[in-house]
């Protein structure tokens, strides 16, 4: 049995539809903005005098894992936009602590 050329139509809609969300970002845009905040903060903390004594890896790890265990993720890189404004205060949160203790 031939398809119809309305039955094209629609496999072609669909196809084209499939490989247009494959060039979507696979990380949310308001992570990768949150993300570099974070970056930033650490090399802050990292620059020269290492004013906290411990490696990049190391705050990152600090910051990251509580992220991670509040909003159940297993990598950072899953973050949703809806989850972004919990991750900020979570991080917001730390840095005030940081802060607030040195």
């Amino acid at each position: 049995m031939a398809m119809t050329e309305e039955e094209k139509r629609e496999i072609a809609m669909m196809t084209a539809d499939i490989l247009s969300k494959r060039n979507e970002p696979k990380i949310s845009p308001d992570w990768r903005k949150l993300s570099d905040e974070i970056r930033d903060f650490i090399k802050s903390r990292t620059a020269n005098t290492n004013k906290d004594g411990v490696g990049y890896m190391t705050i990152q790890n600090s910051i990251y894992m509580p992220i991670k265990y509040v909003l159940g993720l297993k990598d950072v890189r899953q973050i949703t936009a809806d989850q972004v404004p919990t991750a900020r205060k979570i991080f917001e949160f730390i840095k005030a602590l940081k802060e607030e203790n040195e």
